[in-house]
């Protein structure tokens, strides 16, 4: 069964039902429940960057409060889009299960175990590299320049050519993003954490040249986070791979909260919050 994500609106459009048998019916049904439930309280978390948005909206009003202002031809800020991603995550889901990033991670589901000559990883990286890379650097220097760089308030933008936008009725043609997309955005180097071995991830780098290129230029800062102890290794262009580990005893470390839920996090903030770690891995609506 294929399906449409809006993410604007945080509605799905669902194709081929009529195909479905009969004997999968009540297991999509209750994919549909998962799927309105995680979209309901996504919108919740959202929500929360939203000047416009009411202060602390159940996840009904945050679905209509989305629902509106997508639809608002003269909303200058419908979606966040990738506003604040900071890092990319492929591995298994445990390397993320029962934390709050408040949306600044890609997970990219990934199983190193079965993966012995790291063909599956590879074509993962090719894949999922550049396009993350590429996503972290258009606001990386949209925001650190955005006049040179950016493309200046969206309010007064016109098409030219649907490839670009000029400034006004004349201007050079802007190709970078807006200001309302990176008025939230802390431009930094998109950090990828693998589970995979050292050994595994330094054949594949050497024998991939576009990899070389995000990587040994620090386009893209990589780690390592071994599969079976956990350890994790910084990957350093001139000198190879770093072990890392938290010093306890460093008070510049922030101590990680713990919260039942993630909108306990959240709740009446609209700064960007550090992550937090969830006592049960599901909430209720």
């Amino acid at each position: 069964v294929g399906a449409e994500h809006n993410t604007c609106d945080e509605s799905y459009l669902w194709y081929d039902l009529e195909h479905l048998p009969a004997s999968h019916q009540d297991s999509f049904a209750a994919m549909r429940r998962d799927c309105a439930q995680a979209t309901s309280l996504h919108a919740v978390e959202r929500c929360r960057r939203f000047a416009s948005a009411p202060p602390a909206p159940s996840p009904a009003q945050a679905r209509q409060h989305l629902a509106d202002r997508c639809q608002d031809i003269a909303q200058a800020r419908p979606e966040l889009g990738h506003a604040t991603v900071a890092t990319a995550f492929i591995g298994r889901r445990t390397m993320s299960r029962r934390a709050f990033f408040d949306r600044r991670v890609f997970l990219i589901s990934y199983d190193p175990l079965p993966d012995r000559e790291g063909r599956i990883l590879e074509a993962t990286l090719l894949a999922a590299g550049p396009v993350g890379a590429g996503i972290n650097l258009e606001y990386y220097f949209s925001t650190v320049d955005n006049e040179g760089f950016g493309c200046g308030s969206k309010v007064m933008h016109n098409l030219a050519g649907l490839f670009a936008v000029m400034q006004g009725a004349s201007s050079d043609l802007r190709t970078g993003l807006p200001l309302q997309m990176i008025e939230i955005h802390e431009p930094m180097r998109l950090l990828v954490v693998v589970e995979q071995t050292t050994a595994l991830l330094t054949a594949i780098y050497h024998r991939q040249p576009p990899l070389q290129e995000l990587i040994g230029n620090g386009w893209v800062v990589l780690a390592a986070k071994h599969p079976e102890n956990g350890d994790i290794h910084l990957f350093d262009p001139a000198t190879g791979w770093q072990a890392w580990q938290a010093d306890p005893a460093d008070e510049a470390t922030p101590r990680i909260a713990e919260v039942e839920r993630s909108r306990d996090c959240f709740a009446g903030r609209r700064e960007a919050l550090p992550p937090a770690l969830l006592r049960q891995p599901l909430e209720a609506a």
